[in-house]
């Protein structure tokens, strides 16, 4: 189960931020790792919902303005804001439901998101271990190399959750005017190549990028998605070209 703050900082800086939203399932330590290649001069801030959070029939929105009211701090200029998966559908709602006007120095990344209008109730019918084995099966959970009664019961629980988000209308990934990127696995099921063109005629990004991997690149290829997410950067206005962390 989730457990501890709903808001993380992962790395002190003073320079850049990083804000990062969980994947289905997922924490904020699930960006530990990539935090450790980012430039060691951006701050790196991650959330996740609260424990027990019940949206309601507000759904996306719900969470979204949750995590617009834990970042109120946060979102400070210049920045990006990566959601990854269920993270990429929260914070193109985020964006949505955001106050501030669009600014070319807050830019998102939507990371392998959720295939747009499609419901998961097929997946939440299913009784808890056969929806950790499909969930699998598509590449949608990390592979934490423990059993898998330790996943049904710390987090199978939290991915139920997350995935009910969603309901039974799945994401609308309507135009925005803020500016955003779409960042996808080569390799991935959830959300093939072919499925995030298609999005980016919807969204018009400013940018589309591949990291090689599947679903959870950013997880399994940390230092390939920071190169990524550094190429980003130097397209949002009044930040400095930063250097990469080592190794």
């Amino acid at each position: 189960m989730r457990a501890g703050p709903e808001r993380v900082v992962l790395q002190e800086g003073r320079g850049f931020h990083l804000v990062c939203l969980p994947f289905a399932g997922g924490s904020a330590r699930s960006f530990v790792r990539l935090a450790r290649h980012i430039p060691r001069d951006w701050r790196v801030t991650a959330v996740q919902p609260p424990t027990g959070f019940a949206p309601g029939p507000a759904g996306l929105d719900a969470l979204a303005s949750f995590y617009l009211g834990l970042l109120a701090a946060d979102l400070r200029e210049p920045a990006l804001v990566l959601g990854h998966s269920l993270g990429a559908a929260v914070a193109h709602r985020m964006a949505w439901l955001r106050a501030a006007p669009p600014s070319e120095s807050l830019h998102l990344v939507l990371s392998a998101p959720p295939r747009p209008h499609h419901s998961p109730a097929g997946l939440l019918e299913l009784d808890d271990r056969a929806l950790f084995r499909e969930a699998t099966r598509q590449g949608m959970l990390p592979d934490l190399n423990t059993s898998e009664d330790f996943a049904l019961r710390f987090l199978v629980p939290n991915l139920r959750q997350d995935l009910a988000l969603l309901d039974r209308r799945g994401w609308a990934p309507e135009p925005l005017d803020t500016p955003l990127h779409l960042l996808g696995g080569t390799d991935d099921v959830a959300c093939p190549p072919a499925a995030l063109a298609r999005l980016g005629d919807v969204l018009t990004p400013r940018s589309t990028r591949l990291v090689e991997g599947g679903h959870m690149y950013v997880l399994e290829r940390p230092a390939e998605t920071a190169q990524a997410l550094v190429e980003i950067s130097r397209e949002v206005t009044a930040h400095p070209a930063p250097t990469l962390a080592a190794g």
